[in-house]
């Protein structure tokens, strides 16, 4: 059976003052993105496909999940 995991970006820089230091994963979501790899890998999750959006933040929290 098939299955879609949604999965949303880690938290943004809440402290960025422009829109393209907004797009950036503070600290925190570089974390959460950790975090979140660590656990699919500790469940065993295995995906056959990754699809993102095209926003920096979305390509950090992938990167940060590996």
């Amino acid at each position: 059976m098939s299955q879609i995991t949604l999965i949303r970006h880690g938290q943004a820089n809440t402290a960025a003052t422009d829109e393209a230091n907004y797009d950036r994963l503070s600290e925190l979501g570089w974390t959460q993105a950790r975090l979140l790899g660590d656990y699919l890998r500790d469940v065993d999750e295995r995906y056959d496909r990754v699809y993102m959006g095209a926003l920096r933040r979305h390509r950090e929290t992938a990167e940060g999940m590996r």
